[in-house]
């Protein structure tokens, strides 16, 4: 039997089964004051149908028809992570009024618990102004505070860099070439990935966080070992030697140090790995290694047989006087304070601190640095750049310099192509880290996939060495490319008569000194700037 609920000389609202039906008795009311109406005394009747109360007003008499739902009085809405509920009151002004305000929180706390809202519940949102129909937050949880991964820092090999001090009577050449290590230095650390903390949701329920991943530690067994205390994984020298990396992984390279000269009491040396010289290599010696060579005498070298890197750099702190019979040669970068009477042949750069004189050089480029640098005498075989401050000299040396130049457009092609593979080596290497770090989540790998590990972290080691292969090239290539059109010769103050310069076949006699002249080749002629 429907009850009747409110009742005017426009309206009739009846309740049957949970379900509000409207009637209209009269024309002249309107959907604005049956909303007032139903907002002041039946907060907690739902409409499910607007378009039914509007017909039944706007065709008085009419009606009954149902209109609304009862809805809770009051409703609990919890997010879908569970970390926060939410109240909405659909009570009158009259339950929300001080004197009733205790009835209320015993209504509120039994739909909380009825919701199974047991955590993190604001009581004293309760105590303070409350309205109808707005949303409250009443509960909120504690998230759980996932773990940081293991952070890794290692020992760091920076690209060489030579440093020209030049001031007064004060030159000196200064390059770290070599990162020499003793046994037991530090080579790098792991500080151990955090387990996170639990979080607790607002029914009570404990969540569990994602633990951080500990990040594998690449090195080389054989001559770096780790020491584990206070949750800090340390890297250390098994032995004296030169710090490389193969891949990510860090080794210690074997590394000869000769704390004198090479001399009667060494011998020539010939060495599979990195070279130090503390001293110098005294007329008529040879010396040669696989990795760097590093000759560290303030006064040079002489009259050496030969100094051979056959696939390093070499670095010769004191300069190289050669008497026209010493010869250096290189896969990568020679670095010398200055060049006299010597051969040298270089697969890379020859960077030169403050002077050629009479050198015979073939090379990728030629760059003396200093702000004074010369080059007087010699012949310079270049394929890219020769650039000096001055060529030649006012007494008029016969200097001779021959730029074999490059195709520009080629080395464009070839910086393309050199990028399109770094980017797919970079993005080969992030699919084998990623399944690298799978395996060293896990606490222990089963011994059916330990070789599948092995072999990753070799593959690794291979893509990362090809990517700083590539890297190498690219930087390489985008210098060259700085050069003024294809192959050029630089003189940054001046340039002296009885200097000849040719590049790719066009050749010039200079007769006359100019100052801060650039010579180079574009469009088939040999052109200034």
């Amino acid at each position: 039997m429907a009850l009747l609920m409110y009742k005017n000389e426009y309206i009739e609202i009846t309740r049957d089964a949970g379900l509000f039906y409207l009637k209209s008795l009269a024309p002249g009311y309107t959907f604005e004051a049956f909303s007032e109406a139903l907002k002041k005394s039946f907060p907690n009747v739902k409409i499910t149908s607007f378009l039914a109360i509007k017909n039944v007003l706007l065709n008085a008499p009419s009606g009954p028809v149902p209109f609304g739902q009862e809805r809770e009085r009051v409703s609990i809405n919890v997010s879908e992570d569970e970390l926060k509920a939410y109240m909405t009151l659909y009570v009158s002004e009259d339950d929300l009024s001080p004197d009733k305000r205790l009835n209320l929180v015993r209504e509120i706390f039994e739909a909380l618990n009825k919701e199974g809202i047991v955590y993190g519940v604001n009581a004293d949102l309760l105590t303070g102004q409350l309205k109808a129909g707005v949303e409250y937050l009443i509960a909120e949880g504690t998230p759980a505070v996932n773990g940081e991964d293991s952070k890794i820092k290692m020992y760091k090999i920076s690209t060489p860099k030579p440093q020209v001090i030049d001031s007064g009577n004060v030159n000196h050449y200064e390059l770290n070439l070599i990162n020499q290590v003793n046994e037991g230095d530090w080579l790098g650390e792991r500080i151990d990935a955090t387990p996170g903390t639990p979080g607790k949701n607002v029914r009570g329920k404990v969540i569990p966080p994602i633990p951080g991943r500990n990040f594998p530690l690449l090195y080389d067994p054989s001559s770096v070992k780790e020491v584990y205390k206070d949750g800090v994984t340390t890297l250390v020298a098994k032995k004296n030697g030169a710090v490389y990396y193969k891949g990510d992984t860090i080794g210690v390279y074997d590394y000869l140090e000769i704390k004198g000269n090479i001399d009667f009491s060494t011998g020539n040396i010939d060495f599979d790995g990195f070279l130090s010289v503390k001293g110098t290599v005294e007329d008529n010696f040879s010396v040669a290694a696989n990795k760097d060579i590093e000759i560290l005498g303030e006064y040079g070298v002489g009259v050496a047989d030969n100094i051979t890197s056959r696939d390093g750099n070499i670095y010769i702190k004191g300069g190289i006087a050669g008497k026209g019979k010493a010869v250096v040669r290189c896969k990568r970068n020679l670095y010398v304070k200055y060049l006299s009477d010597t051969t040298v042949e270089c697969e890379g750069s020859v960077y030169v601190g403050f002077y050629c004189l009479n050198a015979n050089i073939k090379a990728k480029q030629v760059i003396v640095e200093s702000p004074r640098g010369r080059i007087i005498g010699g012949k310079i075989d270049a394929e890219i750049c020769v650039a000096a401050a001055e060529i030649g000299n006012r007494s008029e040396t016969r200097t001779l310099i021959k730029i074999r130049g490059f195709d520009r457009n080629s080395l464009k092609a070839d910086l393309d192509i050199i990028s399109e593979q770094l980017n797919q080596q970079r993005k080969l290497l992030t699919d084998v880290r990623h399944n690298i770090q799978i395996y060293s989540s896990s606490k222990q790998i089963p011994e059916v996939h330990k070789k599948d590990f092995e072999n990753l972290k070799r593959r690794y080691a291979e893509i990362r060495d090809r990517i700083r292969e590539l890297e190498y090239t690219y930087r390489n290539l985008r210098s060259f490319l700085k050069t003024p059109g294809d192959g050029a010769v630089i003189a940054h103050k001046y340039i002296y008569p009885r200097v000849r310069i040719e590049i790719k076949g066009e050749a010039e006699e200079i007769t006359k000194t100019h100052s801060m002249i650039t010579y180079y080749y574009r469009n088939n002629s040999l052109k200034t700037m």
